[in-house]
């Protein structure tokens, strides 16, 4: 048995954080890697709960992703831009979003920081946006930590949401 979710169990693990771990169990049996992998795109294990199955399905289908090239108006086959992966991750659990990081914050509901969820939108500026039409979108995948699709040079990657140009965070689903 892993030590990690004996660490939380000592600790008394609050009802997030054992769904947290839950995901993680469903996504390592599912095939999805986790920091604990040896390969060369290894993903940290999630520690936020995901807001519902909808939401672990977009960040599976967001890290099956990982290490694929950034192109620019892309969608998949081979490569995406951040809100192509975005779109694509929520298609792909059968919810529909706009296709570019300013019409996804222009239509999806926005969130304060303090209810951020696994499968949250974040939003940046950016190098092609600005702080109320964002250039940049990733998704939420735990405490301070998302899946994008970074700029030409980057491969798909997971990485840290705290920058200067953060924007704010939506929900994808629509509030629902």
């Amino acid at each position: 048995m892993s030590a990690y979710p004996y660490r939380y169990r000592r600790r008394g693990a609050s009802r997030e954080q054992a769904i947290g771990i839950t995901l993680v169990l469903i996504a390592a049996a599912a095939g999805a890697r986790t920091a604990g992998d040896h390969a060369p795109h290894a993903v940290p294990a999630v520690v936020m709960a995901a807001r519902d199955t909808a939401s672990a399905a977009a960040i599976g289908y967001a890290r099956k992703q990982i290490g694929l090239p950034y192109c620019w108006g892309g969608t998949g086959a081979g490569c995406f831009d951040c809100s192509g992966l975005v779109q694509m991750a929520y298609r792909s659990a059968g919810v529909s979003i706009a296709r570019t990081s300013q019409d996804q914050w222009a239509t999806e509901p926005h969130i304060p920081a303090s209810r951020v969820q696994a499968g949250d939108l974040v939003f940046f500026a950016g190098s092609d946006g600005t702080m109320t039409a964002p250039g940049h979108v990733g998704i939420v995948t735990g405490p301070g930590r998302m899946i994008e699709a970074y700029a030409t040079g980057y491969p798909i990657r997971v990485s840290s949401y705290d920058r200067p140009d953060l924007v704010g965070f939506t929900d994808p689903r629509g509030g629902a």
